[in-house]
């Protein structure tokens, strides 16, 4: 149930302070599910899922890792198209009344730019442009070897703390995390006027906890690191804390490795684009925006189960942006894969 890493078991924190949030938490799932797709079975077993309808206000948050016009869910991609599907058809059976989706993943913005209509009652913002990483904060914590929180999460998560939510608007609420978020864009999409709408019709009503400040993120007091590479700074600094040969010599390894690891992807993905463009030409022209992505996610589908995984190398979020432009640059999926499959092999 809790990670054998947590020096802290059962508990979970997002700042220097170590004020457990996770505490009284319901966990619905725990483990692999299909979150979209649906499965019948967790229905059947009287597990929760939404049965929203037409009156129903709906709020969606994510956090975790991401990638040009894609998402890491437990189990699987969530990629641009299946999430627009999915809230177009929400749209289509009246699902919703309004929905607000607060996204929080490098690249978060490639999820909705020039694909989210404007007139689906939905109201996004996302943590970082379609073009950029977004950041992980509290990054040196003595007692806990990773970054503690995302920063623009971090950012609303407190917002909606200080402020009274019957009062304080959408818009209000993303310009405040815009303002705090200070090393990636927040960006909005979706309906524009839905701004105007009270946060608490979305997020609840609670009693505010009069002690607390006024919400800023002090920057003297947070270290800042890209989320991508998040994953490394720990391992740097336990090797350079560490006390005898032997764990010198085991955290050295660690960081060798994950360093090894990022440098191969990285030659791996030099080799498919130098093979694709050397041995091949463009042959597509005019791609819609929709046979981009349909192209991306073919190609990257493959590229994951022959080559690497976010899981394995973090870095694959941040560098798999050269698959989507040879897919932009008119090259067909069916060449890309085949490059994938001889490169991977």
């Amino acid at each position: 149930m809790y990670s054998s890493s947590n020096p802290f078991k059962g508990k979970v924190f997002h700042d220097y302070e170590h004020e457990d949030v996770y505490m009284g938490v319901v966990i619905d799932y725990r483990g692999k599910v299909s979150p979209c797709s649906g499965n019948k079975e967790l229905e059947a077993n009287k597990k929760k899922v939404l049965k929203s309808g037409p009156d129903d206000n709906v709020f969606l948050f994510f956090s975790g890792h991401g990638g040009v016009s894609f998402l890491r869910l437990i189990a699987e991609d969530l990629h641009a198209v299946e999430l627009n599907d999915i809230l177009a058809h929400m749209h289509s059976k009246k699902k919703y009344n309004k929905m607000v989706l607060y996204v929080e993943a490098c690249y978060s913005g490639s999820l909705f730019r020039n694909i989210l209509p404007p007139n689906m009652g939905i109201y996004v913002i996302t943590s970082a442009k379609e073009d950029e990483q977004s950041w992980s904060i509290f990054c040196t914590d003595k007692d806990i070897d990773t970054c503690l929180a995302s920063e623009f999460a971090y950012a609303w998560t407190k917002d909606s703390e200080y402020h009274d939510m019957k009062r304080h608007t959408l818009d209000q609420q993303y310009e405040e995390a815009k303002k705090v978020t200070a090393d990636s864009h927040v960006m909005k999409y979706g309906e524009m006027a839905m701004g105007s709408l009270l946060v608490g019709k979305f997020q609840g009503h609670y009693v505010l906890p009069m002690h607390r400040s006024d919400g800023t993120i002090p920057r003297n007091a947070v270290d800042r690191k890209p989320s991508c590479q998040a994953h490394l700074f720990p391992k740097s600094r336990r090797l350079m804390e560490t006390a005898t040969e032997g764990e010198h010599e085991n955290a050295w390894r660690k960081l060798h490795r994950a360093t090894q690891l990022s440098h191969i992807f990285k030659e791996t993905l030099r080799d498919i684009v130098v093979d694709v463009t050397t041995h091949h030409k463009p042959t597509l022209k005019g791609l819609s925006k929709s046979d981009e992505l349909m192209c991306f996610q073919a190609v990257f589908d493959q590229f994951r189960t022959h080559c690497f995984t976010i899981q394995k190398v973090p870095e694959v979020a941040q560098h798999t942006t050269r698959l989507m432009e040879l897919c932009k640059a008119g090259y067909e999926a069916e060449i890309l894969i085949d490059s994938v499959h001889n490169v991977c092999s």
